[in-house]
């Protein structure tokens, strides 16, 4: 919460005209992530070559759920809007702690599970994933109620938590003794 973040924030007011607020807003909005997430995991569910990199982007959407509220307990960090009242927001307040940002988490634990579970080659799926993840990111910024290192912390996290889901549903495939796409039979 230094004084960095807040003229960052304060600066990113000066972007406020009505059709980014209506992007914004919306890319906040849980409804947005649904739709996102439901957009992302239906197709890879859908197909059997995919099937594991949909298992894994759910489960550290999960994980990322079950982590984030913890880690917001132990360090009680105000929102900007509780620090600096002289901001109008476009939004209803949002309940608990900022830090992290629960919303850069998911949608980078996410891009991260499907970014390792597709691969380097594969770049062409999941890159859209995180240019909306970093969507996401910024409108918490640009929303005034996150702090930049609550959003870069979520997303690092969210990251480290994707990482790890798309590591351990391709392991516990693997000794399933089912063929993951990408990896040779153990």
């Amino acid at each position: 919460m230094g004084a960095w973040e807040l003229d960052l924030l304060h600066a990113l007011q000066h972007l406020h005209v009505p059709v980014i607020d209506m992007v914004m807003v919306a890319a906040s909005s849980s409804a947005f992530r649904l739709v996102a997430l439901a957009t992302v995991v239906l197709p890879l569910l859908a197909r059997r070559r995919t099937r594991t990199a949909g298992v894994a982007v759910i489960a550290a959407v999960a994980a990322s759920e079950l982590a984030v509220p913890l880690v917001k307990l132990v360090f009680a960090r105000p929102r900007p809007f509780m620090v600096d009242a002289s901001v109008a927001l476009i939004v209803p307040e949002p309940g608990g702690w900022s830090f992290p940002s629960g919303h850069a988490a998911s949608a980078f634990a996410a891009a991260g599970a499907l970014a390792v579970s597709l691969g380097r080659d594969r770049w062409k799926l999941w890159l859209p994933a995180v240019l909306v993840a970093a969507l996401i990111g910024f409108s918490r910024l640009y929303l005034f109620v996150h702090w930049p290192t609550d959003v870069a912390v979520g997303a690092v996290l969210g990251f480290v938590v994707g990482t790890l889901a798309a590591r351990a549903v391709r392991w516990a495939a693997q000794h399933r003794g089912h063929r993951v796409p990408g990896t040779r039979p153990s």
